[in-house]
């Protein structure tokens, strides 16, 4: 039976493979015609509305649109990648041009399920509607599910619906790590960890079952701070005091839309008809009339009413994912792709200021300090400012050090300021689980130093640490020498330091970072410090197209089809999050608060 299933799967692997090639040949066929044929541009009608559905991941940068390939991966393949990523930038860019676009009358929010981005990046979407409310114009939302993330989108709407049969979920937030101690213990596996810093709970998972009571309190206040905020955005969207969201979490609504109305989540209750009928009303529309809608990807290919014509650009970097050596990968930030980006940057005589867009958790100390290289070549031509997304804590942190000013969102999660080495003895393994056995011959004492079979030695393990602590030190006297205003000498970096996680708003009172505010005052203070009366961005690195994506992911939709796909995907979540042999600047784990 184990026979034909194995070979069953690989059949349909062969198959997923050929057919998928075949399309993307006749992909390529049809973007060559069209191309030839010229491309068409996609008109806005008068009294349009801009239907929003944030549904797909969000990362920073995303100008690709998916529409422009023949098909939706995701969808042709049932459980495989979809190729539908939104890009927060672009996002944001579209609510704004909506807003000052007289043939966009309002905006129908339809945020599914659950959105798929950090909090600081929700509350830059929540900003843009508020402005786009605050011209006159009217936002409806509707949706079957609601949880903390889609209400709070919601809430700025003029009528938040969903049907009686549907469901919310309103408890608070949860920050829930994995820890890998059992896992090892079973496999027969010991990991060796050097670190420095009373908080640097980035190794914990590795060595503990559960939280410290360090990494307990500070994953306490970071998400208290975040739920600080999100209260009192709730408030100021929905009225009443922040305390009551308090109250209403406490109350666990968890349940159909009834409960929704009666804690007063959501206004109506009806099916999506009923949001139809609302926007009809607003429009004097009959109810025979169909409602105009026009798609966030469709509205991104209308030429922009106010694009402006300036020679002088200020470039925006976007360094998003866990830091590793070479080109960026699908969920990582490769310091060959941004030092070439930074290079690009300083090379072009047309930018004059550059923003540093910083989303990420840190990883390898020896790419982050690569990075940080360059930046101070870029530094030493041009302004550079750093804005912080939902993380930049740890290698995220050190390659923002250095810039000249820094702004971060009150729920940025970063600091995280330590440093850690890691190995992996695998002997008993290999002993107790396969029965096999090593033996060695070597010229010198040390020959077999890394060699995961062997344990290393009282010296081994000294120079490791020794190793560890110069790493730390040069860590401080990094954020002392781009926070020198601040901070006299690296043991007043070190009371902040210690691996220690803060949210923006307490990095701010720490002099970690200097303002809060999201990636347009980033912006605004490049400028000035440019001293630029008008100006274009320049987005980079440039991102892959879909198409390029699809082909990236031909391994990802053969595992799809497999029968154990679920298994594949954790451990491939468990392979991102464990470190290989290796010093690093690392958060604890991603997390993910819901």
């Amino acid at each position: 039976m184990n026979f034909f299933k194995t070979f069953l799967a690989s059949l349909t692997a062969i198959f997923v493979t050929v057919v998928f090639l075949v399309i993307v040949m006749f992909g390529i066929i049809i973007s060559a015609v069209s191309g030839a044929g010229g491309k068409s541009e996609v008109t806005v009608a008068d009294n349009s509305i801009l239907k929003i559905s944030l549904t797909a991941p969000i990362v920073e940068n995303n100008p690709s649109n998916p529409d422009d390939l023949p098909f939706d991966f995701g969808e042709l393949f049932p459980g495989g990648p979809s190729m539908s990523k939104l890009g927060l930038y672009q996002i944001v860019q579209s609510i704004r041009k909506a807003k000052d676009d007289d043939r966009i009358r309002g905006i129908y929010l339809t945020p599914g399920f659950g959105v798929q981005t950090g909090f600081s990046s929700l509350r830059t979407i929540h900003e843009a509607l508020a402005e786009f409310k605050a011209s006159g114009k009217f936002i409806y939302a509707y949706a079957e599910v609601y949880t903390e993330k889609t209400l709070y989108l919601a809430s700025l709407a003029d009528v938040v619906l969903m049907p009686e049969t549907g469901f919310v979920e309103f408890n608070g937030l949860t920050s829930t790590p994995m820890y890998y101690k059992g896992l090892f213990e079973k496999l027969g596996l010991e990991p060796v960890i050097y670190k420095v810093g009373t908080h640097k709970s980035a190794v914990e998972p590795y060595i503990r079952k559960d939280m410290s009571e360090q990494n307990r309190q500070q994953v306490s206040e970071f998400l208290g701070t975040i739920w600080k905020a999100y209260s009192e955005d709730m408030a100021n969207a929905r009225g009443g005091e922040p305390s009551e969201y308090d109250n209403i979490a406490n109350d666990l609504v968890i349940g159909d839309g009834s409960q929704a109305k009666h804690a007063g989540l959501v206004d109506e209750l009806g099916y999506e008809e009923a949001a139809f009928t609302y926007m009809r009303d607003k429009l004097d529309l009959d109810e025979e009339k169909e409602l105009k809608f026009i798609t966030f990807k469709k509205y991104l290919k209308t030429p922009d009413l106010n694009k402006k014509s300036a020679k002088d650009r200020v470039a925006v970097i976007f360094a998003e994912g866990q830091i590793t050596s070479g080109k960026s990968q699908d969920g990582s930030m490769g310091s060959e792709t941004i030092i070439k980006a930074m290079r690009k940057a300083r090379k072009d005589k047309n930018v004059k200021a550059v923003v540093l867009r910083v989303n990420s958790p840190g990883g390898s100390a020896l790419a982050s300090e690569m990075m940080t290289q360059e930046l101070m070549l870029l530094k030493a031509e041009k302004p550079v400012i750093c804005s912080m997304g939902d993380v930049a804590a740890s290698g995220g942190y050190y390659i923002a050090a250095k810039c000249d000013k820094i702004y971060a969102e009150e729920n940025t999660i970063t600091g995280s300021i330590g440093i850690f080495g890691m190995s992996m003895y695998t002997g008993d393994m290999f002993e107790d689980k396969l029965g096999l056995t090593f033996d060695h011959v070597e010229t010198h004492e040390h020959a077999d130093f890394g060699n995961p079979n062997f344990k290393y030695t009282d010296v081994e393990d000294a120079m490791m640490q020794e190793m560890i602590n110069r790493g730390y030190s040069n860590f401080l006297k990094v954020v002392q020498e781009g926070r020198s205003a601040f901070f006299a000498d690296s043991a007043a970096v070190d009371q902040v330091a210690q691996g220690r996680v803060w949210s923006g708003a307490k990095a701010k009172e720490l002099k970690l970072v200097d303002e809060i505010g999201g990636l347009d005052e980033a912006i605004a203070a490049a400028a000035e410090a440019a001293n630029l009366d008008g100006y274009r961005m320049n987005l980079l690195p440039k991102p892959k197209s879909p198409m390029d994506q699809m082909i990236e992911s031909l391994g990802v939709v053969q595992a799809s089809s497999h029968p154990l796909r679920e298994e594949i995907k954790m451990l491939e979540k468990i392979k991102r999050t464990i470190p290989q042999n290796g010093i690093y600047m690392m958060m604890p784990y991603t997390f993910d608060i819901k």
